[in-house]
């Protein structure tokens, strides 16, 4: 039997700061099952879910603990206003440490108000019917590769890595992958020294793995045009989407 479409919603597609047209990083899965929506890294367009409906329970998966991608976790409080809400954040046992650091603190004054558990490259885990599991990426500091598989289905989220090919296999198999573009090829020194992918980075990763659907996410917020445009992306993945906030696709 054919499983439901699911859906993955960009609440942030920019690294680094928000710009006038982008949030940093976050996407949303409203429907991993009927009782749990899964949201992957928690930029600063974590508001967005504010008004949003939400199940039981909201899983929160970290790639890595720099602020453009875990600040949104202050926005919680906001998010759980007024409703029965269980938030549990997973990380690496670095980045949950880190977040300690933020809450309660003179940072951000409030404890935090969500349960954590640590990922484990080699502890896959099944969560809302799926079995999360994570590979560690090249990056300063830290960052890990997420994947998702549910029966029939898979999606993998690549970001803040220098794009070796060392993540290809963790890759194989998966029906979409959101990968990270946050340089132009001509700026490759800069992106191998900053930890992030370039357009080649992600054409080559599109290709080894196969997967149906692409989508390019975590530009530079910079970016005054299409970020795919300047090394013509488009015609090396066919059907590649740049995201942009609030862009929904099925999977």
């Amino acid at each position: 039997m054919q499983t439901p479409q699911k859906h993955a919603i960009f609440l942030g597609t920019a690294g680094y700061h928000p710009s006038e047209t982008r949030h940093t990083s976050g996407l949303f899965i409203p429907d991993a099952s009927p009782d749990d929506a899964f949201l992957l890294d928690a930029g600063s367009g974590t508001f967005r879910l504010i008004e949003r409906d939400l199940p039981a329970n909201l899983h929160v998966f970290l790639t890595h603990a720099h602020l453009d991608h875990s600040m949104g976790l202050t926005f919680l409080f906001d998010v759980a206003w007024n409703r029965d809400l269980k938030i549990t954040v997973y990380a690496e046992k670095s980045t949950l440490e880190a977040l300690d650091l933020l809450f309660d603190s003179p940072l951000f004054p409030l404890p935090r108000n969500f349960h954590t558990q640590v990922l484990e490259p080699q502890n896959a885990l099944e969560i809302g019917g799926a079995r999360v599991s994570c590979l560690d990426l090249v990056h300063p500091g830290g960052s890990l590769g997420l994947r998702f598989d549910w029966p029939q289905k898979a999606l993998a989220l690549i970001t803040d890595t220098i794009g070796n090919d060392e993540y290809f296999a963790f890759l194989a198999g998966v029906d979409t992958l959101v990968h990270e573009c946050n340089f132009p090829n001509r700026f490759k020194k800069l992106a191998d020294v900053s930890g992030h992918c370039t357009s080649a980075a992600l054409v080559r990763a599109a290709r080894s793995c196969g997967a149906r659907q692409v989508v390019a996410t975590h530009f530079n917020p910079r970016t005054k045009f299409d970020p795919l445009l300047e090394d013509d992306v488009y015609a090396q993945i066919p059907g590649v989407v740049a995201a942009f906030d609030g862009l929904e696709i099925e999977f």
